[in-house]
């Protein structure tokens, strides 16, 4: 398969011009979200823009799809209605007088998911506009809420305000009933239908000032209802409106050229860059792509959006926050998110991680790790503990003390031997993914014994990824390798290291790997997980005799200390990330997690081109033969059966969000099954 060249990406995406939709929401009853919709629809039209009108639930005898028809043009509207009932009510309340039963949520979503798609295929530059029932807090066919019921689609929202006596209270209400569910409107409209449709514009609009959302009164009376709205859905006012709901899109073909020409991608060449796909929104365990489509995130963006995203306890953390300071300068300073965070991580790490250095990344807090080891021995005096072990297969960030600890052969990093520092390598753990039963006698650690006898006079510290070895092939090893470690550096002097920036905060069905082992390091590296994918942060945990011993007589700083250190911000999100995945039933979700991807991708290892299938926690693995001969090929083929994976040397992998559901983690695993079913050419 040739490169993703830069044109062929474009040409790919160049008839997805604009795709848009719209959720139409009303402070009240009769405010006027019909008539949105059709100024909304009029407008698209007249562009020569497809239009597709969807009113989900509908009461009473008469349709609003029927009343738009008089209004928009007919070649240019389609107008569909899921569900009707016919006495004029509260949808629950119509549908069991109806004597018809209810929709579930997740029924009705999938509805209106399957309209909106329909509608994409119809036409890439076409809009479609979803009208809501009431308002956002107005029940559903099955009593739930009509803001939560829409929410997980993650569509951009139009308000309707209302303009009556009341109306003020009632739109901001709405306003803030939406925010909390993340899908604050974008737009405010009043519709001229009261004597107070200005005023109550002007005071809406100076209580929210600031918070993103335009707020406009619509000028111009509404013809009387027995009278078309034509001439007035044509007027110039109506129209400058609807240029606020629905603005000139730039096309994703622009945004892709200007990404193609400047932007560095993660591990890629800027001469033959490899193919993306541009992504809108996220919501829940689901990337919403520029075309409209919906790709369940089975690797958590890295491993690190445990709680999925557009996350209501994370949003509302980092709002406040941003109230208050967005940051500071640690030196000389501190202040309450960081405290917080601090104690929350003391509390949760492996008793005796009582020293908190919060920087930037996990490959920083690597980074400060061996830093610290080193300037422990140099205090201690002696200054020639300067060499740092670990084993081959591992991974632990891209910056230059973190590269010299990775595998030299097999890693990324190979250009740079020559100039890294020349670290001591002992052969990988085996591996063992089944901890059923008794240790295995061979688990790989000779090797390290040998080594750590041979060299300990040199050692600062080793350095190792407990359990699992992610980058380095998502490598399951029994815990006793670690148990034999933690006792061969106390006889030997030697510091131990556990990175946990993959496997921490519940990743492995632990909250920390190292509790599989029973077992506490000296220092462990924290990041990813640590504010549930929001923003970079990074920590390195230390145990009060490293600590104390880094600084030596009290008089010996650690010279390191980041701009962004300990940054308010990221240290208020991950303090909350922290709260609710411990308030949260993550134990149970992450067995549950381990148990489904067991089922369903343990028969593909009688497939052919697979080795080995593994599974740990919310850590699921099917090992190949060999690496795939066309990569790129293989990736795009996850993306066309709806999921995101990023398959990375002869492994395909998933790491998915904890609160991914039965259903999303099944469309996962169906998947790779059918990708390899496929018959894509995995190797030579």
């Amino acid at each position: 398969m040739r490169n993703f060249t830069p044109r062929c990406v474009l040409r790919r995406f160049a008839r997805v011009a604009t795709r848009s939709e719209f959720l139409i929401y009303g402070a009240n009853t009769d405010v006027g979200k019909t008539v949105v919709s059709a100024a909304l629809c009029h407008f698209a039209a007249t562009l020569g823009r497809p239009v597709t009108y969807v009113k989900p639930v509908q009461t009473g005898e008469d349709t609003d799809a029927a009343a738009l028809k008089r209004h928009v043009p007919e070649g240019q509207l389609k107008t569909v209605t899921l569900f009707h009932y016919p006495s004029p009510e509260s949808p629950a309340s119509a549908a069991e007088k109806a004597g018809m039963k209810p929709p579930e949520d997740t029924e009705f979503r999938a509805a209106v998911v399957q309209t909106l798609a329909r509608a994409r295929q119809d036409s890439t530059e076409g809009i479609s506009v979803v009208e809501t029932a009431g308002g956002p807090l107005s029940p559903g066919p099955n009593h739930t809420f009509q803001a939560d019921i829409y929410a997980p689609l993650g569509l951009p929202c139009v308000l309707v305000g209302d303009p009556k006596l009341g109306g003020i209270s009632s739109t901001i209400c709405a306003y803030e009933a939406l925010k909390a569910r993340n899908q604050p409107p974008h737009v405010i409209l009043f519709l001229d239908l009261g004597d107070f449709a200005h005023s109550n514009a002007v005071a809406v609009r100076r209580a929210l000032h600031g918070h993103g959302a335009t707020v406009l009164a619509l000028p111009g009376a509404l013809p009387p209802p027995q009278e078309p709205l034509t001439a007035w859905l044509a007027t110039k006012e109506v129209a400058e409106a609807m240029k606020e709901v629905m603005p000139e899109d730039r096309t994703v073909e622009s945004y892709l050229t200007i990404d193609q020409q400047h932007l560095w991608h993660p591990y890629t060449s800027m001469v033959q860059p490899t193919r993306v796909w541009p992504v809108r929104s996220a919501q829940g365990c689901r990337l919403h792509l520029e075309d409209g489509r919906r790709l369940v995130d089975g690797m958590a963006s890295w491993w690190c959006a445990i709680h999925g995203y557009n996350v209501p306890e994370l949003n509302a953390a980092a709002t406040r926050q941003l109230a208050q300071m967005s940051h500071v300068m640690f030196g000389g300073l501190t202040h309450r998110p960081a405290t917080q965070l601090a104690e929350l991580l003391v509390k949760a790490a492996p008793e005796g991680l009582t020293k908190v250095f919060l920087c930037d990344s996990g490959s920083v807090s690597v980074e400060v790790a061996i830093k610290m080891s080193l300037q422990y021995w140099a205090m201690k005096g002696q200054p020639s503990k300067t060499r740092l072990a670990t084993v081959q297969c591992g991974y632990h960030g891209d910056t230059f003390g973190a590269m010299a600890v990775c595998d030299p052969i097999r890693g990324m990093h190979s250009l740079f031997q020559g100039t890294l520092a020349k670290q001591l390598f002992a052969e990988p753990p085996v591996l063992c993914a089944d901890w059923s039963g008794k240790a295995p006698e061979n688990d790989g650690f000779s090797s390290m014994e040998d080594l750590l006898r041979t060299h300990h006079t040199s050692l600062a510290a080793v350095i190792i990824e407990p359990v699992v070895q992610g980058a380095g092939g998502v490598r399951i090893y029994h815990p006793d390798y670690l148990r034999k470690l933690r006792r061969l550096c106390d006889e030997l002097d030697v510091l131990l290291i556990f990175d946990e920036i993959a496997t921490g905060f519940g990743r492995t069905g632990k909250l920390f790997a190292a509790e599989w082992a029973q077992v506490v390091p000296d220092i462990m590296c924290i990041g990813k997980a640590l504010t549930g994918g929001y923003c970079t942060l990074g920590a390195t945990l230390a145990t009060q005799k490293v600590g104390h011993g880094v600084s030596g007589d009290g008089t010996q700083p650690l010279m390191h200390g980041p701009t962004f250190m300990g940054n308010p911000l990221a240290c208020s999100i991950a303090a909350a990330s922290i709260q609710l995945l411990l308030s949260s039933p993550w134990e149970s979700r992450v067995k549950k997690i381990e148990e489904q991807l067991r089922r369903e991708l343990s028969p593909l290892v009688a497939y052919p081109e697979v080795k080995d299938v593994r599974a740990l926690g919310a850590i699921g693995v099917v090992e190949l033969h060999a690496p795939p001969k066309e990569p790129q090929k293989l990736q795009a083929a996850f993306v066309e059966q709806g999921v995101w994976l990023r398959p990375f040397g002869q492994t395909i992998y998933t790491m998915p969000p904890f609160v991914i559901s039965d259903d999303e983690l099944g469309e996962i695993c169906a998947a790779i099954r059918k990708v390899l079913d496929s018959g894509i050419q995995l190797a030579d």
